[in-house]
């Protein structure tokens, strides 16, 4: 990365309230330069001058690093903090100084930031990515501050959040103890979002199928005739089933007791005899 690069990642100076902002871009900058270690390693003693060349190169190597790291994070400031600081000696001094002054933002930033993830419910009509992107957004924002929340614990808040509708994505990823991680979780959920919508499109295509005009006259064809009002055939005095008086009956056939012609067992005298006989033998 060349000087113009990184002072065009620090083009916005340093005031206070944008001190994790800075903070962050500094960060980049001193990775991208191989300077960072001279914010977490102390500085190594000088040494004698009878000192072997690695001892004396390991000592020269975090000077010179010290002093480029400094002269970024100097540039990024603002005049009156630039004037504050420029006379301190060492680059992870300056971040000390500066953390002491504005660190106190990134805690109370922090806290509602962590608040914002646990109270986050996916609104009506959100879809699930923008939802979890949401709470990703929120988390990053606490991690920025200080926080630290491992990704078992930011995929329970995302499950936590979803609304009745996705129970049954839940209730199987607790059950199968499955483990995703973010991007795993977001195509899952979307997935999931996706056949869910389409089984409910499904059934109101069906619903509106089924109240058609030709489903209705169908239906009304079937059951016509079969209402609870409709009209009873009976029989008239005379059990002829609604034969006219005078009109000459249909022959009974022979009997299947006696083998007469002209009336059936039920009516025939020969078997209704024998009938009495038996129960009087009883």
């Amino acid at each position: 990365m060349s000087i113009g690069h990184v002072l065009a990642l620090l083009n916005e100076k340093l005031t206070g309230e944008n001190f994790l902002k800075w903070k962050s871009n500094i960060n980049i900058a001193l990775v991208c330069e191989n300077l960072k270690f001279v914010l977490t390693d102390e500085c190594p003693p000088e040494p004698p001058l009878n000192a072997s060349r690695s001892v004396r190169e390991i000592y020269d190597r975090w000077i010179a690093a010290n002093n480029k790291a400094k002269g970024y994070m100097l540039a990024g400031m603002n005049d009156v903090l630039r004037l504050k600081h420029e006379h301190v000696e060492n680059a992870y001094e300056i971040m000390d100084s500066l953390q002491a002054m504005f660190g106190q933002q990134s805690s109370q930033s922090k806290h509602e930031a962590i608040k914002n993830a646990m109270n986050a419910k996916m609104k009506k009509g959100q879809s699930v990515g923008a939802h979890v992107l949401n709470m990703v957004n929120y988390f990053t924002e606490a991690e920025t501050h200080g926080a630290t929340i491992d990704d078992g614990t930011q995929v329970s808040m995302i499950l936590e959040s979803l609304p009745p509708t996705f129970l049954q994505f839940k209730s199987n990823y607790v059950m199968n103890k499955l483990d995703y991680n973010m991007t795993q979780l977001l195509n899952e959920l979307q997935t999931f979002e996706a056949i869910s919508i389409g089984k409910v499109q499904e059934g109101e295509a069906n619903v509106v199928k089924d109240k058609s005009p030709s489903s209705k006259a169908s239906l009304k064809r079937k059951n016509k005739g079969k209402g609870k009002g409709a009209p009873k055939k009976q029989k008239n005095w005379n059990g002829s089933n609604g034969k006219k008086k005078g009109e000459t009956a249909k022959p009974k056939g022979k009997c299947f007791h006696c083998g007469i012609d002209g009336h059936w067992k039920r009516n025939c005298p020969k078997y209704l005899a024998d009938l009495k006989e038996k129960k009087k033998a009883t």
